[in-house]
C-alpha cells in the first residue's frame, strides 16, 4: 500500500468518526428559570419554571425531577412535575422566606440526563433579603432514565462507515497496483 493511500484512508476514517460524533453533544441546556437564579422575590411563587433549548424527553417514572427546598431544606413541591415541550414546571407551596434551592434533573431528547441547581431568595413582607446561599446539597434521586440507547447509534454508524471507507480504499489501491503490474 502506498503512503498517500494510507494517509487518505486515515483522513477519511477520522472524518467519518468525527462527523457522526456530533449528536453525542446534543444534551439539553437550561436557557432560563423563573424565578431567575440569584433573584430576590417578595413572596414565594406558586411554581418554579425551567426553560430548555430543546424538548425534554418524557421518560416516565421519576426520570425528570425538580426538587424545591426552603431555607430549612424542607421540600416544598406541591404536586407532580409538568412537562410541555421545552418547559418544565414544578408547582410549589408554603410560607417560606429566605433562600430557596432548586435541584433539577431532566432527560434530554437524546436519552441522556442533565442536571443542575439554582437558588433564589424570598424576602417576605419587608424583611431584609437574605443571601441566596443555602446548605441544601441533596441532589434529586438518580433514577436511571428509561430512554433508549440512541447515544450509541452514532458510534455504531460511524464504525460501519469507517469499515466501508477503509474497504473501498484497500480495494482501489489493490486494483491500481495490479493494473500497474501488467
Amino acid at each position: 500500500m502506498r503512503i498517500p493511500a494510507v494517509i487518505a484512508a486515515a483522513v477519511l476514517a477520522a472524518f467519518a468518526v468525527l462527523g457522526v460524533a456530533g449528536p453525542a453533544f446534543a444534551h439539553d441546556q437550561l436557557l432560563s428559570t423563573s424565578p431567575q437564579d440569584g433573584a430576590t422575590v417578595s413572596s414565594l411563587p406558586t411554581a418554579v419554571t425551567l426553560t430548555f433549548n430543546d424538548t425534554v424527553d418524557d421518560a416516565g417514572s421519576d426520570a425528570n425531577q425538580v426538587k424545591v427546598m426552603d431555607a430549612s431544606c424542607k421540600v416544598i413541591n406541591d404536586g407532580p412535575l409538568q412537562l410541555q415541550d421545552n418547559v418544565v414546571t414544578q408547582p410549589i407551596a408554603g410560607e417560606s422566606t429566605g433562600p430557596v434551592t432548586v435541584l433539577w434533573r431532566v432527560v434530554s431528547r437524546d436519552g441522556h440526563p442533565v442536571s443542575g441547581d439554582f437558588t433564589f431568595t424570598v424576602s417576605g413582607s419587608g424583611a431584609a433579603a437574605a443571601s441566596p446561599a443555602s446548605s441544601c446539597d441533596a441532589a434529586p434521586a438518580t433514577t436511571a432514565p428509561t430512554g433508549s440507547s440512541d447515544g450509541m447509534l452514532p458510534w455504531i454508524i460511524g464504525g460501519g462507515v469507517v469499515v466501508i471507507v477503509a474497504a473501498v480504499i484497500v480495494l482501489l489501491v489493490t486494483r491500481s497496483s495490479r493494473a500497474g503490474d501488467r
